[in-house]
């Protein structure tokens, strides 16, 4: 988003600072071009929306009326979905360790993957519970795709964990599987979906041949729009969604050519930074400029807490819009935080010039920012959505009644 003075005095006489923007406009153009592209591949895709990135309810509502499915690992991120009007029928729950929500939602008709045995027992405990229901599960998957470690997640499909578990659900007269899930983290590039979905293929046609399953998860972990200059830092030549798409579409088209659309399985994905990294900038203020023993500090009126852990990794895109000072020529200097941490630096090498009351606008903090950011020294600021010219309030500044809300004083 494009950001000058005026805007910015607007938006934080009105909301205060630091603050969240979320680019609404130009989020709903890249969430129905990354489905078009997505589909034009496989007919039968859907979104399935990662609620642990970023699970603020504005945006996830947003994602329910563009007809994205929700992608929840805990019964709070499950409440969350309900709260903003989903069905079960249009949530996937996933993670290690669910909650006892996941059993009722289940029991409605939700999509739910099974991560280990002893949650599968539980849910085999379920069905006997419940003769006259007819419970229907995902199994996640821990697959070798040639990534340079060994995920914790998923029932082993290299071992005797899978077919045991299969033993387990045939033996279950009212539980069958009804769906595949993997996700390998930390492996974004092309090469790496065509192996995830060539193996869970082979996983399907292995124990599955010729049964239709309602639905094939590849989980989440693609590259997605990004400012230039952070784009480089990964690397060059970073694949797009077209990419992904077609190395993962050609697979799937040739797998079930010849099967008539409603027994073809619907393939999910499950983008969080993908699709709203880029979306979300986050504007603190200039507060102080030190010089100490020839080292350059500018104190923010914020954290690397409000960023998230991406910052420590990678240099954000960084824009400075004037508060009307004059300012300072700084020639390597570090972008600090309000914390009593030495190590709460937002950004490392900082050139140009500078003053206090300047706006400090850091790009691509959608994913694992606001929701990560802990109750500590300052609760967190407010959100704001901006559609056209017009702002929407998101999240209200916390306070301290917030934070001690749960204490008992």
């Amino acid at each position: 988003m494009v950001f000058d003075t005026e805007k910015l005095d607007r938006f934080t006489r009105e909301f205060d600072s630091p603050l969240y923007v979320f680019d609404q406009d130009s989020f709903e153009d890249n969430y129905r071009r990354f489905v078009r592209i997505m589909t034009a591949q496989y007919d039968k895709y859907h979104l399935s929306y990662s609620y642990k990135t970023n699970y603020t309810p504005y945006i996830c509502r947003l994602i329910r009326q563009l007809g994205g499915f929700a992608e929840v690992v805990s019964d709070m991120e499950y409440q969350i979905a309900k709260a903003v009007g989903y069905e079960d029928d249009h949530i996937l729950y996933n993670g290690p360790i669910k909650g006892p929500l996941s059993h009722e939602m289940l029991l409605n008709g939700g999509l739910l993957n099974v991560d280990n045995l002893e949650e599968l027992q539980g849910i085999i405990d379920l069905a006997a519970r419940n003769p006259d229901a007819r419970l229907k599960i995902g199994l996640r998957v821990n697959i070798d795709i040639g990534q340079s470690f060994v995920s914790r997640f998923g029932i082993d499909a290299d071992s005797g964990e899978l077919p045991r578990a299969i033993r387990l659900i045939d033996s279950t007269p009212n539980l069958e599987v009804q769906g595949i899930h993997c996700h390998v983290g930390q492996s974004r590039s092309v090469q790496s979906w065509q192996n995830r979905a060539r193996r869970v293929l082979e996983i399907v046609d292995r124990y599955f041949a010729g049964k239709p399953l309602k639905y094939i998860d590849l989980g989440s972990g693609m590259f997605g729009e990004m400012d230039e200059g952070l784009a480089c830092q990964f690397g060059t030549d970073l694949p797009g969604y077209e990419d992904y798409a077609a190395a993962i579409g050609a697979l799937f088209r040739d797998y079930y050519r010849g099967w008539a659309y409603e027994d073809k399985p619907i393939l999910f994905t499950e983008p969080g930074t993908t699709i709203v990294n880029h979306y979300v900038d986050f504007v603190g203020q200039v507060s102080s400029i030190k010089h100490i023993r020839g080292k350059e500090f500018v104190v923010l009126n914020c954290s690397k807490h409000n960023l998230g852990e991406i910052c420590t990794l990678k240099k954000l895109p960084l824009t400075v819009v004037p508060g009307g000072r004059p300012g300072e020529q700084l020639t390597d200097a570090a972008l600090v935080g309000y914390t009593c941490l030495e190590h709460d630096v937002m950004y490392r090498g900082f050139q140009g010039t500078l003053a206090v009351g300047d706006y400090v606008i850091f790009g691509n903090v959608g994913g694992y920012s606001n929701v990560s950011k802990p109750p500590f020294i300052s609760p967190n600021c407010a959100m704001i959505a901006v559609k056209g010219d017009a702002a929407a309030l998101m999240k209200r500044t916390e306070t301290v009644r917030d934070i001690l809300a749960t204490y008992v004083i």
